[in-house]
Protein backbone atom coordinates (compact mmCIF):
# COMPACT_ATOMS: atom_id res chain seq x y z
CA UNK A 1 0.00 0.00 0.00
CA UNK A 2 3.12 2.80 1.02
CA UNK A 3 4.14 2.30 -2.57
CA UNK A 4 0.93 3.39 -4.05
CA UNK A 5 0.31 6.87 -2.34
CA UNK A 6 4.24 7.22 -3.27
CA UNK A 7 3.12 7.27 -7.01
CA UNK A 8 0.68 9.12 -6.39
CA UNK A 9 2.44 11.68 -4.86
CA UNK A 10 5.10 11.95 -7.63
CA UNK A 11 2.22 12.59 -9.67
CA UNK A 12 2.63 16.53 -9.62
CA UNK A 13 1.27 18.70 -12.55
CA UNK A 14 3.26 21.72 -13.13
CA UNK A 15 1.75 24.80 -13.33
CA UNK A 16 2.88 27.59 -15.72
CA UNK A 17 1.45 30.87 -15.70
CA UNK A 18 0.57 32.77 -18.92
CA UNK A 19 3.40 35.09 -18.24
CA UNK A 20 5.95 31.54 -18.40
CA UNK A 21 4.08 30.41 -21.54
CA UNK A 22 4.48 34.08 -23.21
CA UNK A 23 8.29 33.94 -22.36
CA UNK A 24 8.71 30.96 -23.96
CA UNK A 25 7.42 31.87 -26.95
CA UNK A 26 10.04 34.05 -28.41
CA UNK A 27 10.60 38.22 -27.33
CA UNK A 28 8.92 40.81 -25.77
CA UNK A 29 9.84 44.62 -25.78
CA UNK A 30 9.73 47.17 -22.57
CA UNK A 31 10.31 50.68 -23.28
CA UNK A 32 11.05 53.30 -21.11
CA UNK A 33 10.38 56.66 -22.46
CA UNK A 34 12.23 59.80 -20.92
CA UNK A 35 11.47 62.25 -23.45
CA UNK A 36 9.60 64.97 -21.07
CA UNK A 37 12.35 65.29 -18.56
CA UNK A 38 14.46 65.02 -21.67
CA UNK A 39 12.61 67.92 -23.87
CA UNK A 40 13.04 69.80 -20.26
CA UNK A 41 16.83 69.45 -19.95
CA UNK A 42 16.65 67.89 -16.26
CA UNK A 43 17.90 64.25 -17.91
CA UNK A 44 20.72 64.92 -20.10
CA UNK A 45 22.45 62.49 -22.49
CA UNK A 46 24.90 60.97 -19.50
CA UNK A 47 22.02 60.84 -17.19
CA UNK A 48 20.09 58.62 -20.09
CA UNK A 49 23.59 56.50 -20.04
CA UNK A 50 23.91 55.66 -16.44
CA UNK A 51 20.32 54.95 -16.75
CA UNK A 52 21.06 52.11 -19.18
CA UNK A 53 24.24 51.13 -17.32
CA UNK A 54 22.15 51.21 -13.98
CA UNK A 55 19.75 48.47 -15.19
CA UNK A 56 21.77 46.44 -17.35
CA UNK A 57 24.36 45.82 -13.95
CA UNK A 58 20.84 45.60 -11.33
CA UNK A 59 18.88 43.52 -13.27
CA UNK A 60 18.64 39.88 -11.99
CA UNK A 61 17.75 37.04 -14.17
CA UNK A 62 16.77 33.60 -11.98
CA UNK A 63 18.07 35.91 -9.15
CA UNK A 64 21.51 36.67 -10.22
CA UNK A 65 22.75 40.19 -11.62
CA UNK A 66 24.81 40.65 -14.17
CA UNK A 67 23.35 37.32 -16.17
CA UNK A 68 21.63 38.96 -19.02
CA UNK A 69 23.58 37.11 -21.82
CA UNK A 70 22.08 36.90 -24.56
CA UNK A 71 18.29 36.51 -23.00
CA UNK A 72 18.14 40.68 -22.43
CA UNK A 73 19.54 43.69 -24.76
CA UNK A 74 19.11 46.72 -23.48
CA UNK A 75 19.83 49.91 -26.15
CA UNK A 76 19.54 53.19 -25.58
CA UNK A 77 17.61 55.90 -28.55
CA UNK A 78 15.95 58.85 -29.05
CA UNK A 79 15.46 59.26 -24.96
CA UNK A 80 13.99 56.42 -24.75
CA UNK A 81 15.55 53.07 -23.41
CA UNK A 82 14.36 49.60 -25.03
CA UNK A 83 14.80 46.45 -22.50
CA UNK A 84 14.32 43.17 -25.26
CA UNK A 85 13.94 40.30 -23.54
CA UNK A 86 14.15 36.52 -25.01
CA UNK A 87 12.33 33.57 -23.28
CA UNK A 88 13.45 34.70 -19.85
CA UNK A 89 10.62 35.74 -17.35
CA UNK A 90 10.83 39.22 -14.78
CA UNK A 91 7.55 41.24 -15.16
CA UNK A 92 6.99 44.93 -16.17
CA UNK A 93 6.18 46.02 -12.85
CA UNK A 94 10.39 44.89 -12.00
CA UNK A 95 11.44 47.70 -14.57
CA UNK A 96 9.38 50.25 -12.76
CA UNK A 97 11.05 49.43 -9.05
CA UNK A 98 14.53 49.50 -10.96
CA UNK A 99 13.50 52.70 -12.74
CA UNK A 100 12.29 54.49 -9.18
CA UNK A 101 15.02 53.28 -7.39
CA UNK A 102 17.65 55.23 -10.66
CA UNK A 103 15.75 58.30 -10.09
CA UNK A 104 16.03 58.50 -6.36
CA UNK A 105 19.41 57.75 -6.98
CA UNK A 106 19.93 60.84 -8.70
CA UNK A 107 17.48 62.78 -6.82
CA UNK A 108 15.19 63.19 -9.72
CA UNK A 109 12.46 61.26 -7.71
CA UNK A 110 10.71 64.15 -6.30
CA UNK A 111 9.75 65.04 -9.56
CA UNK A 112 9.13 62.15 -11.33
CA UNK A 113 7.19 58.75 -11.84
CA UNK A 114 7.22 56.31 -14.30
CA UNK A 115 3.78 55.83 -15.26
CA UNK A 116 2.40 53.34 -17.47
CA UNK A 117 1.18 54.59 -20.82
CA UNK A 118 0.86 51.31 -22.90
CA UNK A 119 1.09 47.50 -22.45
CA UNK A 120 4.55 47.33 -22.43
CA UNK A 121 5.71 50.87 -22.20
CA UNK A 122 6.71 53.30 -19.28
CA UNK A 123 6.90 56.95 -19.50
CA UNK A 124 8.41 59.30 -16.83
CA UNK A 125 5.97 62.02 -16.17
CA UNK A 126 5.90 65.35 -13.57
CA UNK A 127 3.56 64.64 -10.53
CA UNK A 128 0.71 66.77 -11.00
CA UNK A 129 0.92 69.14 -7.92
CA UNK A 130 -2.19 71.24 -6.77
CA UNK A 131 -1.01 74.94 -5.97
CA UNK A 132 -4.16 75.43 -3.79
CA UNK A 133 -4.89 78.86 -6.69
CA UNK A 134 -8.94 78.24 -6.07
CA UNK A 135 -9.62 80.12 -3.07
CA UNK A 136 -12.39 79.29 -0.97
CA UNK A 137 -15.28 82.06 -1.53
CA UNK A 138 -16.93 82.96 2.17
Amino acid sequence: MPKQTLKKANKRSTHLDSRAKRAEQGKLVYKIDCSIPCSDELIDAETMKKFEAYITENLKINGKTGQLGNKVKITLADNQILITKFQVLFAKRYLKFLTRKFLKREKLRDYFRPVSSAKHDYQLRYYNIDLGDDVAEE
